[in-house]
């Protein structure tokens, strides 16, 4: 307690001091509680279901295009499920969108899932209110009924016991309540208004597919304790093999399957990314405590004589280090209490700027984790801070301590060398930051600027699901999208509209095909190209240049023969020295459906901005019409203002059709290089926050050095020395650190380059004009951080200095 109030006051006898080693250290202890926040709750906990690492789901690597996606087939997925061994259980689930209507009330589309009976005990989760699904309910002719969300029956029947067994209708099929599942899912489950059974009964796919083995369930399954998830990959190689032999011309014969865990699968991307963010943000954490440990050992010249005198009387040296010990800890304390104030509004931040890219409902706070890491981060800065300082004193006798006392040096030559040092590293850190944030930002550039292949300014999406119960038959859904069209080109404020199925950008599905006239190979070992089923004037609306041929026409309708068009790179890798126009592909399960070629379109990066343009086949709606589809129209202003109208026009063609997930094309573009744009941007951030640091590193270090050379320097002017001469000595000085660090620091960038490589984008690592841009800047920041205390040694006055000496 003694050495506490001790502490206490000696801080408060130095505010400004205090409050620069509180400010400076809590702005990184923020970004790094905030940073470790985001990676905890999305890459370390991105569920919440018990025993997290039993809990995997089912992936499969198609043979065409190398891609895993976790999709199996609902035979492939039977197939594993009745002979697999290393599982507990094994559940499916689709997710789908459907109708919910009511009397008097607008109709509303609903995020489902539909799933097996096992999802639920899978997952290890029971509704909250009521009961699960019966296996019989999970058979054809089983009754139908719903689980919903405790969000949507809270809503929409005022509490969550007040729904269970009342009928909600969903795409005109009324569905009993059977139970609410408890508030605030987890992912990826949070946005789920309803769970249904059915999942042999996909909308989008006729039985046909669905027995040819077309893929679209997600499988989950909970590992037997002790079995790994190498095991369990050995035995799900042995399966493939077996499937492969016994069902030949499924197209899913030749899909590996591959198990990863489910926080895994849900991580992603993010893992890297938030890993290299909170290396970043770590580099200044350091940054900042080798700051804070310079301002300590700078104020040991004012404490010297105080350290000498407590050391002749008897202290012991261990006292002494423990008393700069406490004082480190203190303001330790306050700045992460500063820092956590910090974090928590960072988060807030963060929540706005990167909605697009967070998982639905996502809600970022500070989790007991954070709070763990928080008190973590406080005992390392209370070590990195006070260790060296407090060791300073102790670690000389008493007579070497009374010499440098008198000469104002805490530490002696040790001690200037490890300031030294300490600049070094600093600037050898943040040299790498701006390497690494400089290399990003130009990545994001070449990415923003990377033609797309459409345009999408002006152009606004929304989403829409017809029941197939209302819509039986592909010609009646052809006839409902052509009529919403009609009606919003009929809107003299839309230039042009049109329906698609496969929107660019937002993960449109593949399809094989045959070339017409070759041999049609089976299933599995055929082709792949993006799917797009659109309306004739899709193109028009997005821009896309036709090449050669014709675009579709109203002509293009069921009755006539079938037709298609290409994008450019496609058709010269499928008729290199001849026209594609004319030419025949066969599509359909059996390669069976001619259709014509009719022409060649410009390439679409539709996978996104950082990957080629795929190969992409564009069928007529008309003739191959799905429920679900996409409305586009583009007018000359604000897109934002297709939202009404667009709902106008299609209650005018059906009032029980509702309309969802409307979105500009700009945003959907947008969303395509978001992870690469918030990176850039908090690095960038980071990096300028490691640059003032360091500066202001530099300059306390260059000002205490001046300060504590001030009798050297008068004599200096005293027997000549011109002031532009004591300028240039005083930031040659500085000038010497900051070469060292850069050096070090430009070799440090290149050597990690390669960790970095994934991230860029048309941008090598190893980028010499960028690297000597870098080291520009930082010789110019750090010349104006020497510059002020070399300007006040040019007019210190020889008489007062040698006086005072």
């Amino acid at each position: 307690m003694n050495q506490l109030t001790y502490a206490l006051r000696q801080l408060a006898k130095s505010p400004l001091l205090t409050s620069a080693a509180v400010l400076s250290l809590a702005l990184a202890i923020g970004a790094n509680t905030a940073l470790f926040s985001i990676f905890d709750q999305l890459v370390l906990r991105p569920h919440s279901f018990s025993d997290p690492k039993s809990l995997v789901r089912v992936w499969v690597q198609s043979s065409s295009t190398q891609v895993p996606g976790p999709a199996l087939s609902l035979t492939k997925y039977e197939f594993a499920r009745d002979n697999q061994t290393v599982f507990t259980s094994v559940a499916a689930s689709a997710q789908t969108s459907l109708v919910y209507t009511r009397v008097n009330a607008e109709p509303e589309q609903l995020d489902v899932q539909r799933v097996t009976a096992s999802f639920f005990p899978t997952l290890a989760i029971s509704p909250a209110i009521g009961r699960n699904f019966d296996p019989s309910e999970d058979k054809a002719g089983g009754s139908d009924v719903t689980v919903l969300s405790h969000e949507f029956a809270r809503a929409h029947f005022g509490t969550a016991s007040a729904a269970l067994g009342q009928m909600v209708t969903l795409n005109g099929i009324d569905h009993r309540v059977i139970g609410v599942m408890p508030p605030h899912p987890s992912a990826p489950y949070s946005g789920t208004q309803a769970f249904i059974t059915h999942t042999w009964d996909p909308a989008t796919l006729n039985a046909a597919q669905v027995q040819a083995g077309a893929r679209y369930l997600q499988v989950t399954a909970r590992l037997r304790p002790g079995v790994t998830l190498k095991e369990a990959n050995q035995e799900l190689a042995i399966l493939d093999s077996r499937y492969e032999s016994a069902f030949v011309g499924r197209l899913d014969a030749k899909t590996p399957m591959i198990l990863k865990t489910l926080s895994e699968e849900l991580a992603g991307a993010l893992g890297t990314t938030l890993g290299f963010l909170l290396g970043a943000v770590g580099a200044v954490l350091l940054i900042a405590c080798a700051n804070v440990s310079n301002l300590f050992l700078a104020s040991l010249s004012a404490r010297s004589k105080e350290v000498t005198i407590r050391l002749s009387m008897g202290a012991e040296r261990r006292h002494i280090t423990q008393q700069f010990m406490v004082e480190s800890l203190i303001f330790s304390a306050l700045a992460t209490g500063v820092g956590a104030a910090g974090g928590r509004a960072a988060l807030f931040l963060i929540q706005r700027a990167a909605i697009n890219q967070l998982p639905p409902d996502t809600t970022l706070n500070f989790s007991p984790l954070t709070y763990i890491f928080m008190a973590s981060v406080c005992m390392i800065c209370t070590i990195a801070v006070g260790l060296f300082p407090a060791m300073q004193s102790p670690s000389f006798g008493i007579a070497t301590v009374l010499r440098d006392a008198s000469r104002g040096v805490p530490g002696g030559a040790r001690g200037t060398r490890f300031r030294s040092g300490l600049i070094v590293a600093q600037v050898a850190v943040s040299a790498v930051l701006l390497v690494g944030s400089a290399l990003l930002m130009l990545s994001f550039y070449r990415l923003q600027h990377t033609p797309a292949g459409l345009k999408t300014d002006g152009v606004a999406t929304a989403l829409l699901n017809v029941p197939v119960d209302r819509y039986k038959t592909p010609p009646e859904r052809a006839d409902f999208y052509r009529r919403v069209v009609e009606r919003l080109k009929s809107n003299p404020q839309i230039k042009d509209a049109s329906v698609a199925f496969g929107l660019p950008f937002a993960g449109p599905p593949v399809s094989p095909y045959t070339i017409f006239g070759q041999p049609v190979r089976p299933a599995p070992e055929r082709a792949l190209a993006n799917l797009h089923i659109v309306g004739p004037d899709f193109f028009n609306v997005l821009g896309i240049p036709l090449m050669e041929g014709r675009l579709m026409s109203e002509r293009d309708d069921f009755n006539a023969p079938g037709v298609c068009l290409i994008n450019e790179s496609f058709a010269r890798r499928l008729f290199p020295s001849e026209s594609a126009v004319g030419k025949r592909l066969l599509r359909g399960i059996g390669a069976d459906i001619p259709v014509e070629i009719i022409g060649v379109v410009g390439n679409v990066r539709a996978n996104g901005l950082t990957l080629p343009a795929p190969d992409a086949i564009y069928y007529a709606f008309a003739q191959v019409p799905k429920p679900t589809a996409n409305l586009l129209a583009r007018v000359d202003g604000d897109p934002h203002l297709l939202e009404k109208v667009m709902h106008d026009a299609v209650s005018q063609v059906d009032a029980a059709q509702p309309v969802a997930s409307f979105q500009t094309m700009d945003a959907v573009l947008q969303q395509t290089v978001g992870l690469q744009r918030l990176l850039a941007s908090v690095v960038a951030l980071f990096a300028t926050v490691a640059l003032f640091l360091t500066s202001v590193g530099l300059y306390g270090v260059i000002a205490y050095s001046v300060a504590q050379r001030t009798s050297e320097i008068g004599v200096r002017i005293a027997i000549g020395a011109r002031p532009k001469q004591i300028i240039l000595h005083v930031l040659s000085d500085g000038m010497k650190l900051v070469s060292v660090g850069l050096i070090v620091g430009l070799g440090l960038a290149a050597m990690a380059g390669r960790t970095m490589s994934s991230l860029l984008f048309s941008v090598s690592a190893v980028n010499g004009p960028l690297y000597f841009v870098v080291a520009l800047l930082f010789a110019m920041v750090a010349a104006l951080a020497c510059l002020t205390p070399a300007m006040r040694a040019a007019r210190i006055d020889p008489l007062l200095a040698l006086r005072g000496d």
